[in-house]
């Protein structure tokens, strides 16, 4: 008989079959899970998801290790497809007042159509940098936009400046402002208003962080001739 010792393990087909079977069926019981939340809101009952993908509770719960282990998937799929609308308005295409307009409309235009989604994300709960998967979201973001300051100050000869902490402080505001908006049920502003006070308010900030720095630059100026 010849010696097998050292060769690769047999795999067993079926295992692997199996295990791919699986992770579909997780993956779109997370789905169902997702589209739930956006017509009853948050937070769901597990029967209820049972009912909706036609499964006994008992078998659905075989697809995940926990009720908290379902609940991460879950908001991970809501994260990533918040951040799927956001990473492609971090450009520098059209002029300042443009990409400020650009970054803050897909937020709120985000948030405005998945409102129970952004509530199940927990956002005023989770304070940049407290480990959790939303804070660290909005941290990543954060970051992204001081990266792109960054290479503005740069090209306009500006060195050192605190630009993260701008970052980070203009991340939170939008971020807190929205939020309390969509939770308000007596809103003060329509949702243009709404819009139109951040784009405002972003600006201020960034001119008055730029003439701090000696930089007097137009909200017309195009992004991409700095």
């Amino acid at each position: 008989m010849a010696d097998r010792t050292g060769e690769d393990p047999q795999i067993d087909g079926r295992s692997t079959r199996w295990g791919e079977h699986k992770a579909q069926r997780q993956v779109e019981l997370v789905d169902a899970a997702v589209a739930l939340i956006e017509e009853e809101g948050a937070p769901f009952r597990v029967q209820r998801l049972a009912e909706r993908v036609g499964l006994p509770r008992s078998v659905l719960y075989r697809h995940f290790k926990d009720r908290a282990s379902l609940d991460e998937l879950v908001r991970r799929r809501v994260v990533e497809s918040f951040v799927k609308r956001m990473e492609p308005t971090l450009t520098f295409e059209g002029t300042v007042e443009e990409a400020v307009h650009r970054v803050v409309g897909a937020h709120l235009d985000w948030v405005a159509r998945h409102p129970r989604l952004y509530a199940y994300m927990g956002v005023s709960e989770h304070a940049m940098g407290d480990g959790s998967l939303v804070a660290d979201t909005k941290t990543g973001i954060a970051l992204m936009l001081s990266e792109r300051f960054g290479d503005v100050l740069k090209a306009l000869g500006v060195g050192e400046a605190p630009i993260r902490s701008v970052a980070v402080g203009i991340v939170g505001f939008v971020d807190t402002a929205v939020n309390q908006w969509v939770h308000d049920p007596a809103r003060e502003q329509s949702e243009a208003e709404l819009r139109a006070m951040l784009c405002r308010s972003v600006w201020a900030v960034l001119d008055a962080t730029l003439r701090d720095l000696g930089v007097e630059l137009s909200p017309q100026q195009r992004v991409a001739d700095l």
